[in-house]
């Protein structure tokens, strides 16, 4: 005959309150239904000795109903099997339940950390979430790291979870025909495009990723990289170039964030043309 393992949760100690704090509104994301990757491992005497030990110790004395012999009670029924990953059933074997970390870890991966065996490093030493910023990187990469994390939970039994951080209504800079990072003078004229250049593309010339870019500026405006690491001043405008003066210089690095300031206030997108949701972030979805 079958016996479950049941848990009973401990009374609180008189002399321990949890604060209250009022509710207040959120934002809510739609739910992603990850697959079943969660195993059963079986708690044998041994184990169950062990968890009767560590329960012992990290619960406070009390009845048999809400104390720890609650729990060990439950333990000595017989052997039964429980449903975790790879990570809790070690964490469970080494310090039993009381003990198990409850704080979830947030791995953002890069490219030196989006191989296999790099990922299930990662996935041993506790990782919960894989975040993958979506403003760096190509659509085939993100699609390749998203494998991997999926394999690695199939194969290796992991229950690690996939967060996609969208780059959102923002404008970027493009890369820089293949440099690292270019420095600016102050003075100097740069020419900010929504144009595909080719090989080798004009001098001081940056390609923008929103097309809507010259219609929004307006000469005057001040453009900022990076939160403020350069500046610079609009002071023409011809087709879909803006030609603007280095009033701040610095290192200019591939797939910068762009913002527009006029009057001393920032552009938001709510007074350009920057769409709420780009089509960029929809493809996303299909990952």
């Amino acid at each position: 005959m079958s016996q479950s393992l049941q848990f009973i949760t401990p009374s609180r100690a008189p002399y321990f309150t949890l604060p209250k704090f009022p509710r207040r509104s959120c934002t809510r994301f739609p739910v992603i239904n990850l697959p079943n990757t969660k195993r059963s491992i079986t708690i044998t005497p041994s184990l169950s000795s062990f968890l009767h030990a560590t329960s012992s110790r990290s619960l406070p004395s009390g009845n048999s109903q809400t104390g720890s012999a609650g729990i060990v009670s439950a333990l000595s029924v017989g052997a039964t099997g429980i449903e975790v990953d790879a990570v809790t059933e070690a964490e469970l074997k080494e310090n039993g339940f009381r003990s198990t970390r409850r704080t979830k870890l947030i791995c953002t991966i890069g490219p030196a950390t989006c191989g296999f065996e790099q990922l299930e490093a990662l996935a041993v030493g506790g990782m919960n979430v894989a975040r993958i910023n979506m403003c760096h990187g190509s659509r085939e990469w993100h699609q390749t790291v998203i494998e991997r994390v999926r394999r690695l939970n199939d194969e290796k039994g992991f229950a690690v979870a996939i967060m996609m951080d969208t780059e959102g209504s923002e404008i970027h800079m493009g890369d820089l025909g293949g440099a690292a990072s270019a420095k600016t003078e102050d003075g100097e004229i740069w020419t900010f495009s929504v144009r595909a250049f080719g090989t080798p593309r004009p001098e001081r010339t940056i390609n923008v990723n929103y097309d809507g870019f010259a219609e929004d500026v307006k000469v005057g405006d001040e453009l900022l990289v990076d939160g403020g690491m350069v500046r610079f001043e609009v002071t023409e405008k011809i087709g879909p170039d803006v030609k603007c003066r280095c009033t701040d210089p610095g290192l200019l690095l591939p797939q910068a964030n762009l913002t527009l300031w006029r009057n001393g206030s920032l552009v938001s997108e709510r007074n350009a043309m920057l769409p709420t949701i780009s089509s960029k972030v929809v493809t996303c979805f299909y990952l």
